[in-house]
């Protein structure tokens, strides 16, 4: 009787002591796998390859956080609705206070990172652009830069391809100049480009009343309309280009060059140039839940996904983000890759002037101008 009474006593022991064991084993938050949310989210198209990589998926992954993504032209986020998402992530500033309004939210949404509008061009189109005055190349750094003001100067005269090389010109060059953009009433790229032209014809200052608009109106639509059609992803206008289906000039987004440059998937023949007066991309995340309000910290202040940022071509926000692109597009001078043509890490010392973005509203009446009959 008392072996079975001392057997029972080890054996209460030893399971007293697993019963400690396991509670201590899932008390403790070191032993917890991390609980992943997954956050639903409208994003502009060119983020659309970055938050499929499976490096995001798994940095994101570390701070707790999965994202579905879902890409939607940034001006249309707002009509599509944001019930039930957790963030949007248009590509400027003007869609995301759009809103912010809409879901009457205060606080002010991160600017995780951004990039400048650039023009795309096969190099014999380069070639003629240079000859006659409407783009430059630096010698010492190898940067492009197209000439804005002559170039709508071009526009306003009705020129075309024809008159700017009457001889040897490539045969795809012929009929209007312009530059192809998507759609302003639904992407972000192209009511940014209606953004800089404003600034353009208004003698280099922000648009800010309807009379200005009203004033520049013509020759906006002058410089935007007569391309015709436009698509509504600067996704598909990039690819188009890359795949040689595309206009002899895409504007895009230097994000897009540059992550095609570190995959080594740059066409040989295409260079990239800088407008001499651009304007900045601030891909803006509004956070509708606390979920996404934590997706915007993670992706502007988590060292790892800046690092990936900047793989994939983004300019990461601050100071600190400006020395981590330089590093990364210095490692391609120094051969680690091969760059096919130069970027230009301190936009201000490539002499590149910034256009500024008129307030929303203005915005909403520059697009809509662009649908009056002339």
């Amino acid at each position: 009787m008392k072996r079975v009474i001392g057997v029972l006593t080890v054996l209460l022991v030893l399971g007293g002591l697993a019963f400690a064991v396991l509670n201590r084993t899932k008390d403790d938050p070191g032993n917890d796998p991390v609980k992943v949310t997954t956050l639903t989210g409208m994003v502009g198209s060119e983020k659309g390859p970055f938050f499929g990589d499976q490096r995001v998926k798994d940095a994101l992954k570390a701070k707790g956080l999965a994202v579905s993504a879902q890409s939607v032209g940034s001006w249309q986020m707002g009509n599509v609705g944001t019930k039930g998402m957790d963030f949007a992530f248009p590509s400027s500033q003007p869609p995301a206070e759009q809103i912010k309004k809409q879901n009457g939210l205060t606080d002010v949404p991160p600017r995780p990172f951004y990039s400048p509008l650039v023009i795309l061009a096969h190099r014999t189109t380069a070639e003629v652009l240079l000859s006659s005055g409407l783009a430059k190349k630096d010698e010492a750094s190898n940067v492009w830069t197209f000439a804005m003001d002559p170039f709508l100067d071009n526009v306003a005269a009705k020129k075309r391809w024809e008159d700017l090389a009457p001889t040897n010109r490539p045969g795809e060059l012929s009929g209007k100049l312009f530059l192809t953009t998507t759609n302003p009433d639904t992407s972000s790229s192209g009511a940014l480009y209606v953004a800089m032209l404003a600034y353009l014809l208004n003698q280099h200052q922000s648009v800010t009343d309807r009379a200005t608009v009203d004033r520049i109106t013509p020759a906006l639509q002058e410089a935007v309309n007569r391309q015709g059609q436009m698509k509504n992803s600067t996704e598909e206008v990039f690819v188009d280009f890359v795949s040689n289906t595309g206009g002899p000039l895409v504007l895009a987004y230097e994000s897009q060059a540059l992550d095609l440059t570190f995959k080594s998937k740059i066409p040989p023949d295409m260079v990239m140039l800088y407008p001499d007066t651009t304007i900045v991309s601030d891909h803006t995340l509004v956070g509708l839940t606390e979920g996404g309000r934590k997706l915007g910290q993670a992706l502007t202040d988590d060292a790892d996904l800046r690092k990936l940022e900047v793989d994939f071509g983004f300019r990461p926000s601050g100071t600190a983000g400006s020395a981590e692109f330089a590093q990364r597009v210095q490692q391609l001078k120094n051969g680690q890759q091969e760059p096919k043509f130069a970027f230009a890490p301190d936009l201000g010392a490539a002499k590149i002037k910034q256009a500024t973005v008129p307030e929303t509203s203005i915005m909403s009446d520059l697009v809509d101008a662009l649908k009056q009959k002339g």
